[in-house]
């Protein structure tokens, strides 16, 4: 009976260590594949990084994206949610996946796209702030879609 408390008194030890080094709760949390789809899709993001403007994208229901940056240039590509994650393509060499996060700490909710590697490891890169959600188009010409015959 002994050891059975000791090992009882070492877990909830450790229970709290966990809590000690976790700190306190910060309310920021990653969203999930569901809940990404539900904020992104048929959205607008107006997004900063390091406090700089860095454009707006819309996401539109069926997968596309338009990328309008604040140089006036335009991309198009495509958005992608699977669990966690988050992810843009813009053709073969120009991409990014990010866990979106939501921070209700303030009482308010606001979100940042928190950058990963595509196999979902944390990056070195900062942060992108998605400072507003609309439902404004982003004034990019149309994405045009190729169509082959056979």
């Amino acid at each position: 009976m002994r050891f059975l408390n000791g090992i009882i008194v070492t877990a909830i030890f450790a229970i709290l260590a966990g809590f000690a080094i976790a700190g306190p709760n910060t309310g920021e949390r990653h969203l999930g594949e569901d809940e990404i789809r539900a904020i992104t899709s048929g959205k607008t993001f107006h997004y900063t990084l390091l406090d700089e403007s860095r454009g707006d994208e819309q996401h539109f229901e069926d997968g596309r994206v338009t990328w309008a940056l604040p140089s006036g240039e335009c991309m198009h590509g495509v958005w992608i949610a699977k669990e966690d994650i988050l992810c843009y393509f813009y053709g073969l060499d120009r991409y990014g996946c990010w866990n979106v996060v939501a921070d209700s700490s303030d009482g308010t909710t606001s979100f940042r796209h928190s950058p990963v590697t595509l196999d979902g490891d944390p990056s070195d890169s900062p942060s992108v702030y998605i400072n507003r959600i609309s439902e404004e188009p982003v004034s990019c010409a149309p994405q045009q879609l190729v169509h082959f015959s056979h």
